[in-house]
């Protein structure tokens, strides 16, 4: 006897307007999960996206003059706008679709599904992926997906519900061989010098979540010629400030910026000679893992994160303390990387 397919709902505002973890995750699990006869997967998003077959909800996007009007007037950030106004589109699907589970990585749209389940009688399950590695109290989802070890273990020492908190890593998709382009004509391509290291950083453009006035005062520190910084992530509404600071620390053929869609992030990596991620804090890192995945040293904060996704591949070192990402940074240059190193990195 066969039974009906389990239905998830995967709602994500920002999917189709900004590459952020959250819309990785959204746009990888989905596909991994729809070829699964034993479920329905809708995503619901912000924003068209090529050749996605994702429902798109009307919503005030967070970069909208709307949403800062509006969240200035309710003393919110234009973020929480564009997830109210996201739930608002998102509400009839959940009343005609009738989800068994909602699967969200967004904190406000999680709670207002939950609002609405306590208000309407609706039975849908929430699953909360935990991205951002929150350490609020977890009363408003049924399960908790933690990305790594120490995240569930906090939360169970707080007093959370082992039974409603799992460890459950974001899934990477590795291909079976490095990509290893010819070096020289792949970084002419992409505007790169080919006359000194370039050194790569992933993540949102803003003064705090990635450490980045930290990393632009490390590789100014460098002797001359210093590396080339390549910086890879969305803007922010502090994205000016830090392309002016970086301007006065490196000078404007020191550093690059660039909003790279996922599917060409190999180029930008197989083209770097190393990667830093100057986080003190992160949910899990994905690009930690693609940056080792493409044969890169992965220079990071040490915390327990990076260890546990790294292991002793990774370059570690405290990155509060000047001086120590260039000391580290110029010890990894000196040791350089051949093929055969990138592919057991790789590997």
């Amino acid at each position: 006897m066969s039974h009906a397919p389990l239905r998830v709902f995967i709602p994500c505002s920002g999917l189709g307007r900004v590459a952020r973890g959250f819309e990785t995750f959204t746009r990888e699990v989905s596909d991994a999960l729809r070829p699964d006869p034993r479920l329905e997967i809708r995503v619901f998003a912000g924003a068209a996206t090529p050749e996605r077959r994702d429902t798109v909800l009307p919503s005030l996007a967070r970069s909208s003059r709307a949403a800062d009007a509006i969240g200035a007037l309710l003393h919110r950030s234009p973020y929480f706008v564009e997830q109210g106004s996201f739930f608002a589109s998102l509400l009839p699907y959940l009343v005609t679709g009738r989800p068994d589970l909602v699967y969200f990585a967004d904190l406000n749209v999680g709670n207002a599904c939950w609002h609405w389940r306590r208000l309407s009688g609706q039975r849908y399950r929430l699953l909360f992926y935990n991205g951002g590695a929150t350490t609020r109290p977890f009363t408003r989802t049924d399960m908790v997906q933690h990305l790594a070890t120490v995240y569930r273990d906090d939360a169970l020492a707080r007093g959370e519900p082992a039974a409603r908190n799992v460890v459950l890593p974001h899934g990477v998709a590795i291909p079976s061989t490095l990509y290893a382009p010819p070096r020289e004509a792949l970084r002419r391509s992409l505007g790169l010098p080919t006359d000194r290291p370039v050194v790569l950083s992933v993540g949102l453009l803003d003064l705090q979540t990635k450490n980045l006035p930290y990393v632009l005062r490390e590789i100014a520190a460098l002797p001359a010629p210093r590396p080339m910084l390549v910086l890879l992530g969305a803007a922010t509404s502090e994205t000016p400030a830090v392309l002016t600071r970086a301007t006065e620390l490196l000078g404007a053929d020191g550093f690059q910026w660039h909003s790279v869609p996922h599917p060409e992030m190999p180029r930008w990596y197989a083209a770097a000679d190393a990667f830093v991620m100057a986080s003190l804090r992160e949910g899990f890192g994905l690009a930690y893992v693609e940056a080792l995945a493409h044969g890169l040293p992965v220079l990071a904060h040490d915390f327990a994160v990076p260890r546990e996704l790294l292991g002793d591949d990774g370059f570690y070192g405290d990155f509060r303390t000047p001086g120590v990402l260039a000391s580290l940074l110029t010890r990894v240059m000196a040791r350089g990387s051949d093929d055969f190193t990138r592919h057991a990195r790789h590997r």
